[in-house]
């Protein structure tokens, strides 16, 4: 018996290549994408990566957490040489059954080199 957490990752941008290469990969990766949205003021668009809607613990969970690691590891890839993005990004998750809500990473936590 698994409990429900929904992750998620938010990516925003004023670059429209960047905002439409981000959702392609993301579709790449495997996983469901909304947008991107309409451009707002400046220029700015955003998509959201969706929940995969399994209970934590399950294979299909399991297999959609790899997709998001991946689709995460993209985003840290198209850094620019000062860790800078023009992708502004957060991957969050958020539960009803903990009644809890965390940022799991963002745009700003720059990921360590080996």
């Amino acid at each position: 018996m698994g409990y429900m957490r929904h992750d998620a990752i938010v990516v925003t941008s004023w670059k429209s290549e960047a905002i439409e290469e981000a959702a392609t990969k993301a579709l790449e990766c495997g996983l469901e994408v909304l947008g991107p949205s309409g451009v707002a003021t400046n220029g700015i668009c955003t998509l959201l990566v969706c929940p995969d809607g399994s209970k934590e613990g399950w294979e299909e969970s399991d297999a959609f957490d790899g997709k998001r690691a991946k689709y995460l590891e993209y985003l840290n890839s198209v850094r620019y040489e000062d860790n800078s993005s023009c992708l502004s990004w957060v991957a969050l998750a958020y539960s009803s059954d903990d009644r809890d809500a965390e940022i799991t990473a963002h745009t700003w936590q720059v990921p360590m080199v080996e």
